[in-house]
C-alpha cells in the first residue's frame, strides 16, 4: 500500500479518512464520525486558539487597505483581535483597490504584499513623481492605469508604517509609436499588476544559505515572444496568429533589497516581447500581437511555451517547485471564456520554462476542473525511492498534494499534481482527491490559503463575510467533504474588510527526507 505524507495510506480516500479519526476514538464514538461525514464533518472547537500566527491583507472599500497579524495561541473565534494592524498613508496599502494575496519568509518571517494598481498615483511621494508606481500609458492623455508594486513588511510593523523594502519601476510609460519616445521610464523590476507573492523555502538546497527568494504573479503584459515553435504555441489553423501568453513570473533575492525603493531587474532575467495592454487604441485583443504597442519587459518566467495565462496566486513546495493558479477570466467579462488552471514549474525554472504539470487546461483529463480558483497551497510529499536525481527530473517528482481556493463554487479543491501524466501534451495533468465543500465548511468567496508548516492546519480567507476560517488534521481530510472549520477569525474586534490573503512561515529548516534515506538541505 503506497504511503504519502506523515505515514498516512493512499488507499481509496473516505476510508482512509475514517480510518484516521476513528483510530483516536472508540468504537461507539466512531459511530458518531460516520453520522458526522454524513451531515459535516464535526470538529472540536480550538479553545487554545490559532495554531500559527497568520497575517491576512484585507483588500478593504477605496482607499482602506490594510495588513493584520494574528499571533498563535491567542484568542478563540469572536475574541480575535490582531495584534499588528498596517494602515494608513505611509503604508501605501491604501492605494486605490488595496492589497491582493500575501506570504510570509520563512527565514525572518518578513511579511510581502502585492498591491496591483495605483490608479491615481498616490505612490508618487514614496517611489518617485510624476506618478510614482501609478498610472500607465503615457503621455498624461492614455488612460490611468497603474503598474502596482510589491512591498515588504518587517513582522512587528504596525499602525501608519512604511515598507521596509517595495520592488516597482517608477514612472513605467511605452510610447505610442513603440519606440519608448514619449516621457516614462522602461518597467526594469518586470512587476506589472502583481496579484500574488510566494516566498521559496529557504531550506530547499536551491537558495543559498541565508538568502530568501520572492516570486512575483504578474496579471500583465500580453506576452508575444518568445514564441516557441513548438505544438503548443503554433498557430491554430486556419489562423496564422503565433501563440501568446498574459503574464509573467518575476523573482527577487529579498535578502539584498536596499530600503526604500528597489529598481531592480528579476533574477535570471528573461526578458519577453509584450503588448502596452492599454495604448490610447484601446485595449487590443489577447492573443493578437500587432496591436497596440510593442515594447520589451523584463521577467524571470514568461512566454508562450509557460502556458501562463494570468497568474494570480503563488506556492512553492519544500523542493523548490513552483505552483502558479492562472485565472485570466477574473479580469473582465469579456474574458470569463479563457481557461482556468494551475501550472507547475521545476525548481529553479525560468525563461520560456514548459510546466511539468498542468491542472485543469483544456483538452487534458483535468480540463474545467476549477471556476474561479485564486490561491494553492502545496503539502510537500516524498520522493519515489526510484528516484537517483534531483526533483524534477524523470522519476523525480513527489507525491505532493494541493490545495487550491475556488471562489466560483465556494470550495477548495485537492489535487494530486504529479499524476496521470500525458505523453500528448507532456506534463503531469493531476488526479482530484476531494473537495471541501458544503454548509458546513462555512467558505464564502474563498481567496487566500495557507497551510502550516507540519502540514497540518490550513487557513482561508473568506472575503464578503470578513472571516478566515482554520482546519485542523487537514492530513485526515484530503478526501475532502462537509468539513466544518475549528476555528472561525469573525468580529468587528479582528479588522478583517474583505480579506484576500493569508499566509504564514510554511517552511522549517528541520530537513526534508529524500528517497534514499537521506535528507534535502541538512547541513
Amino acid at each position: 500500500m503506497t504511503q504519502g505524507r506523515d505515514g498516512i495510506s493512499l488507499a481509496p480516500k473516505g476510508a482512509r479518512r475514517l480510518m484516521g479519526v476513528a483510530r483516536r476514538l472508540s468504537i461507539v464514538a466512531a459511530v458518531f464520525v460516520i453520522v458526522a461525514l454524513v451531515a459535516g464533518t464535526s470538529r472540536t472547537s480550538s479553545a487554545g486558539g490559532l495554531k500559527v500566527t497568520v497575517a491576512v491583507t484585507n483588500n478593504g472599500a477605496l482607499f482602506a487597505g490594510s495588513l493584520a497579524t494574528f499571533p498563535a495561541g491567542t484568542g478563540t473565534h469572536a475574541h480575535l483581535k490582531p495584534q499588528f494592524l498596517i494602515k494608513g498613508t505611509n503604508s501605501l496599502l491604501s492605494a486605490s483597490g488595496g492589497p491582493t494575496l500575501d506570504s510570509v519568509s520563512s527565514l525572518n518571517h518578513d511579511i510581502a504584499v502585492a498591491v496591483p494598481v495605483d490608479f491615481f498615483g498616490l505612490s508618487a511621494a514614496a517611489f518617485g513623481a510624476p506618478v510614482g508606481c501609478g498610472p500607465f500609458g503615457l503621455p498624461a492623455t492614455g488612460p490611468l492605469f497603474g503598474t502596482g508594486f510589491v512591498e515588504i513588511f518587517s513582522p512587528t510593523s504596525n499602525g501608519n508604517s512604511a515598507p521596509q523594502n517595495a520592488i516597482c519601476s517608477p514612472d513605467f510609460a511605452i510610447g505610442e509609436d513603440g519606440a519608448n519616445l514619449a516621457p516614462g521610464f522602461p518597467n526594469t523590476t518586470g512587476v506589472f499588476y502583481p496579484q500574488g507573492v510566494a516566498y521559496e523555502s529557504p531550506f530547499d538546497g536551491i537558495t543559498p544559505p541565508g538568502h530568501q527568494i520572492l516570486a512575483v504573479a504578474n496579471l500583465f503584459p500580453e506576452v508575444i515572444g518568445p514564441d516557441s515553435p513548438l505544438a503548443a504555441c503554433a498557430p491554430t489553423p486556419p489562423s496564422t496568429t503565433p501563440g501568446a501568453s498574459l503574464g509573467t513570473i518575476t523573482e527577487y533575492d529579498t535578502t539584498t533589497l536596499a530600503p526604500g525603493l528597489n529598481n531592480v531587474p528579476p533574477l535570471n532575467n528573461s526578458p519577453v516581447d509584450a503588448v502596452n495592454p492599454l495604448p490610447l487604441g484601446g485595449i487590443p485583443p489577447v492573443g493578437v500581437p500587432g496591436v497596440g504597442v510593442l515594447y520589451t519587459q523584463n521577467a524571470t518566467i514568461g512566454g508562450c511555451l509557460s502556458l501562463l495565462a494570468g497568474p494570480i496566486g503563488l506556492a512553492f513546495d519544500q523542493f523548490g517547485f513552483l505552483f502558479a493558479v492562472n485565472n485570466a477570466g477574473r479580469l473582465s467579462a469579456a474574458q470569463a471564456a479563457a481557461p482556468r488552471f494551475v501550472t507547475v514549474y521545476a525548481p529553479g525554472a525560468f525563461g520560456d520554462a514548459f510546466p511539468k504539470a498542468a491542472i485543469g487546461v483544456p483538452a487534458t483529463d483535468t480540463a474545467g476542473a476549477f471556476k474561479q480558483p485564486i490561491s494553492v497551497a502545496v503539502m510537500t510529499g516524498t520522493l519515489p525511492l526510484t528516484c537517483t536525481g534531483a526533483p524534477g527530473t524523470p522519476g523525480c517528482f513527489p507525491d505532493d498534494v494541493i490545495f487550491v481556493t475556488d471562489l466560483g463554487d465556494n470550495s477548495i479543491k485537492i489535487y494530486a499534481p504529479f499524476t496521470d501524466f500525458s505523453f500528448t501534451t507532456f506534463f503531469f495533468q493531476g488526479t482530484l482527491l476531494g473537495t471541501i465543500h458544503g454548509p458546513a465548511t462555512k467558505l464564502k468567496a474563498p481567496e487566500g490559503i495557507a497551510l502550516s508548516a507540519d502540514g497540518d492546519t490550513l487557513y482561508v480567507a473568506n472575503n464578503t463575510v470578513d472571516s478566515v476560517s482554520e482546519f485542523t488534521d487537514i492530513t485526515s481530510d484530503e478526501a475532502g467533504g462537509n468539513i466544518a472549520p475549528t476555528l472561525i477569525i469573525q468580529s468587528s474586534r479582528s479588522k478583517l474588510n474583505l480579506p484576500v490573503g493569508v499566509a504564514l512561515a510554511g517552511f522549517t529548516p528541520s530537513p526534508t527526507p529524500t528517497s534514499t534515506g537521506g535528507v534535502l538541505g541538512a547541513e
